[in-house]
């Protein structure tokens, strides 16, 4: 590789010291030894990182502005987006002690996303909207986390890299993906800072060893399917820690190392798992007071559970190849494809051409004994084997937002690439600058078209974010119409003063392939009516999702509403309802039961 000038920083990575501050050799005709030019320097690096952050910030503050307002509009959250913000609710107020409900007999592990969400929907005023703000947060913050990351170590060249492959693959998974907050989404991005996070501290800093702790804990209490990307992680960080105290007690730099030299190490770990201890003090209260336990159930069901999957090892590792096929083939122009089910199936010609980058990436790496980029690409490598662990086990139907998790395998791969090749681009353009006496620097040759598309890629996928609706959202104001009828119908029948508690039910449905029948429209109109003070119950059968806060007692409800088709495929109201109201495809039924 050619040699750094001081007035030419790097788009390579630099060895870095255990405290992660890059080594710099100031010779004595060096001019950047001055400190005129070292603040000066800082200055321009400060500025560059402050650039870097208000690019990758663009998208999510875009889709913050446009969704507050929304305030105001028709807006209300359906499905598993009620369930949450039900949840969420509860933060301050009751025992919120697991994360969402699963298809199986369990809780995903813990409430770590519903405290994080419950604090931008408590600066919203409790706004419906305060969930899609929360998630627009947590993914601008981890985007600008990521980026500064890999600039911190690879130069800025690498980080606008990075923050075009980031961008481009998160507009591929929807406009939508930055404004949900279901619970397999929200961690994708925590998860990618969380592997930069292991990635820095295997290359020598200790405050990321304790700060991975955060978006690690948060993918998993989130959703139990991040637990492979997280165990694999870990093991890259073992592996990582244990190559590096072998080689300090090898090295011969320093006889006496520094007391904190090997001190911070041993206070990071301890600093670490105190953290960890905290963060998983909620679902751990509730194993050892809730009957059953969560975490003995979810230990049953990992032990015990069915191993019946759809997918063979073969599908499995096609669905993860197609992490490394997203970025070439749309650059090529190519359709997402439209299947529901993994594996997607990008073009093979595009996994080819991504897969080959990478193996050059990290041959290239061998070659240059570039650690930035071997421990990048072993990062890539571990989380890819995950998911195809993961993907493999997958029960019933292999929706892709089991594993969505794995598209942090492509952004890995597609920055170990850059972080590999740019600086050898770099030094092929110095060359051609020097044949013809050019006096311009190559890193800004190469860094001003990166700088140039990463941002019209913020720009336009930001402006998509704004535009589209959020998911699983009624914006039709139907629901809350209905949900007005039943309230007026409560003052009618004289019922609104005495704090009556009302049940919902879900009748059943003729539509075919319609198992749940109106359950997923009818979870909004429950938090429209929790939202107005209203005690809400539903049946017994609507636990798992709902929670034995909203179960207990259905049976003495003092006001029962059905939630009924009206193209006329659901039941007939009982002898005692009567319609309330009809909305597009929805209608109520309200009255009061004979055993009131």
């Amino acid at each position: 590789m050619t040699t750094t000038r001081p007035d030419d920083p790097p788009l390579a990575e630099q060895e870095r010291p255990d405290d992660g501050a890059p080594e710099q050799e100031r010779r004595p005709d060096d001019p950047g030894a001055s400190a005129a030019p070292a603040r000066g320097g800082r200055l321009l690096r400060w500025a560059a990182g402050l650039v870097l952050a208000l690019l990758a910030a663009v998208p999510a503050v875009l889709g913050l502005i446009a969704v507050l307002q929304e305030r105001g509009e028709p807006y209300l959250p359906i499905g598993d987006q009620a369930f949450l913000e039900l949840n969420v609710r509860e933060v301050g107020s009751g025992d919120v002690l697991l994360g969402a409900y699963s298809r199986f007999p369990w809780y995903h592990p813990g409430p770590m996303l519903a405290y994080l969400l419950a604090v931008p929907f408590a600066a919203v005023d409790e706004a419906h909207q305060g969930l899609a703000v929360g998630a627009l947060v947590i993914a601008g913050i981890s985007t600008v986390a990521a980026v500064l990351l890999v600039r911190r170590r690879l130069g800025v060249g690498v980080a606008l890299w990075t923050l075009l492959v980031l961008t481009v693959t998160v507009r591929l998974l929807g406009d939508g993906f930055l404004r949900d907050s279901w619970n397999p989404y929200v961690p994708v991005l925590p998860l990618l800072v969380a592997a930069l996070l292991v990635w820095t501290a295997v290359r020598g800093s200790a405050w990321a060893l304790v700060l991975a702790v955060l978006p690690m804990s948060l993918a998993v209490q989130a959703h139990v399917g991040y637990l492979p990307a997280v165990g694999a992680l870990g093991g890259v960080l073992a592996a990582g820690l244990l190559v590096r105290a072998v080689r300090a007690r090898r090295s011969r730099r320093r006889a006496e190392p520094a007391a904190r030299n090997w001190l911070r190490w041993p206070v990071a770990v301890l600093a670490a798992i105190a953290l960890g201890i905290v963060l998983w003090l909620p679902p751990i209260s509730q194993q050892l007071t809730g009957s059953p336990g969560n975490m003995g159930l979810l230990l049953d069901y990992f032990r015990d559970g069915s191993r019946e999957a759809e997918l063979s090892m073969g599908q499995a590792l096609r669905a993860v190849a197609d992490e490394f096929g997203r970025v070439p083939a749309y650059v090529a122009g190519a359709a997402p494809p439209s299947r529901l089910l993994l594996p997607v199936g990008w073009p093979v010609w595009g996994i080819a051409v991504g897969l080959a980058l990478f193996v050059v990436a990290l041959a290239n790496g061998v070659r240059r004994r570039s650690g930035d980029v071997l421990w990048l690409g072993a990062t890539t490598v571990a989380l890819g084997a995950a998911g195809v662990a993961a993907v493999a086990r997958i029960e019933g139907l292999p929706f892709p937002y089991v594993t969505q998790w794995t598209t942090v395998v492509g952004v890995l791969a597609w920055t170990t690439v850059g972080a590999s090749l740019l600086p050898e681009l770099v030094g092929a353009v110095r060359y051609l600058l020097g044949r013809v006496r050019q006096r311009v620097r190559p890193d800004l040759v190469v860094a001003a078209p990166l700088a140039v598309l990463a941002t019209v890629a913020v720009v336009v996928a930001g402006t998509a974010v704004a535009r589209t609706e959020t998911p699983m959202t009624d914006t039709t104001g139907d629901i809350a119409r209905l949900e007005e009828a039943i309230v007026a119908d409560l003052d009618r029948t004289g019922l609104a003063g005495q704090d009556p508690l009302v049940r919902i039910d879900f009748p059943g449905t003729t539509r075919a392939d319609d198992l749940l029948g109106t359950f997923w429209p009818g979870a909004g109109l429950v938090l429209e009516l929790v939202r107005d003070g209203i005690e809400t119950r539903v049946a017994e059968f609507w636990v798992a999702p709902f929670g034995t806060r909203y179960t207990e007692g259905a049976d003495d409800a003092d006001y029962v509403v059905t939630l009924a088709y009206s193209d006329g495929t659901s039941p007939p109201p009982e002898a005692w309802q009567r319609v309330l109201d009809v909305q597009g495809e929805l209608q109520v039924y309200g009255g009061v039961p004979p055993t009131a």
